[in-house]
């Protein structure tokens, strides 16, 4: 498995860009929406993923 990158990439900077960014939407975001419609969660839902494929990443690189 390739180390992921680009739209995949969890890098210090996205995951400090990933905090602004919620903490922003949760002072100044929307007041009220659908599930799926939600800023927040979709932000929250691509940082799980992301998050997801380097901590995959992370153990196959201790198990080879």
């Amino acid at each position: 498995m390739d180390k992921p990158s680009g739209n995949d990439s969890f890098s210090l900077l996205y995951r400090t860009g990933f905090r602004i960014n919620y903490a922003l939407l949760h002072i100044m975001g929307p007041a009220a929406l659908t599930p799926e419609a939600d800023p927040r969660r979709r932000a929250k839902k691509e940082y799980d993923r992301r998050r997801e494929l380097h901590l995959a990443w992370k153990a196959q690189q201790r198990s080879a």
